[in-house]
């Protein structure tokens, strides 16, 4: 992860997501593929955005 700011935040926010969606779910395979619909889309798009912000930070020579 770049240093964007973002590494942590998204650390504590995919742990409390999971957490909720093992609690709310009737198995762990429910919980992980319940989180995973809603963690793969953003983290397709934050990967996008660290590519960008890493290219600002060290544009190709």
């Amino acid at each position: 992860m770049p240093p964007l700011g973002v590494g942590a935040n998204l650390a504590m926010l995919d742990g409390a997501e999971l957490a909720t969606a093992i609690a709310a779910e009737p198995t762990v395979d429910d919980a992980v593929h319940a989180y995973e619909r809603v963690m793969l889309p953003r983290s397709a798009e934050i990967a996008k955005e660290c590519l960008e912000g890493l290219d600002q930070l060290l544009p190709a020579a």
